[in-house]
């Protein structure tokens, strides 16, 4: 089973990620998006580290609105590249490493985001450490997550059910197998549980929690 960066290492899988990305209408954009960016708020003057950056679109969106400084973090090397595209001719840079290895500086940002990556990480608690760690006083994580409902078993999502969901394996978070953009990869199950304590734990206070529709028609 490929690990994440070797599936978006995969030039088919990407050719499909992008085609689907490009789509006006594609999920990201339409549900995602627009809550992701109104807990953002004021980018003006943010040092930003983004995990799991991707393509980086978010990078050049923030500095163009003003933001201070941005690093994005990317484990695929095919999306590392895309990133420094998407991000020349401007002060944002990306690094080429997981989430999970990534070490952050002390205090160094005044906002961590990762949107829709957490779900490729076994391991969450050192992450959440390195993520308290890298934010100044005051500072603030935003995540957006697959919701663990998904997450729990992939079966009804590929069936394609609107009437039931399969929700016995809620409460065993680990690996699940999903067939996404024609290949099979691994994703890791965490519930909502899971997600509360790992963020109390690491010392943080849950401002907001908001939860959107997965598929609009």
């Amino acid at each position: 089973m490929p690990s994440a960066e070797e599936f978006y290492d995969n030039p088919e899988v990407q050719a499909r990620y992008f085609a689907q990305r490009l789509q006006p209408d594609n999920p990201n954009n339409t549900l995602e998006r627009p809550i992701f960016l109104e807990l953002v708020g004021e980018l003006s003057n943010l040092s930003i580290v983004d995990l799991g950056c991707g393509d980086a679109a978010f990078g050049r969106e923030a500095l163009l609105q003003g933001a201070r400084s941005y690093l994005g973090i990317e484990a695929s090397q095919a999306m590392v590249n895309v990133a420094r595209q998407t991000l020349a001719n401007t002060p944002g840079k990306v690094r080429h490493a997981s989430i999970e290895t990534w070490q952050a500086e002390d205090e160094q940002a005044d906002l961590v985001s990762s949107r829709l990556a957490l779900n490729y990480v076994e391991n969450l608690e050192p992450v959440f450490q390195q993520i308290y760690r890298s934010l100044r006083p005051n500072g603030r994580v935003i995540l957006s997550i697959e919701h663990p409902i998904i997450t729990s078993n992939f079966a009804s999502l590929a069936e394609g059910r609107r009437t039931s969901w399969l929700v016995d394996d809620y409460f065993r978070s680990g690996a699940r197998v999903h067939t996404w953009l024609g290949q099979e990869l691994t994703k890791y199950h965490h519930t909502l549980e899971d997600y509360f304590d790992l963020v109390s734990n690491a010392g943080f206070a849950v401002e907001r929690l908001t939860r959107i529709p997965y598929l609009k028609r």
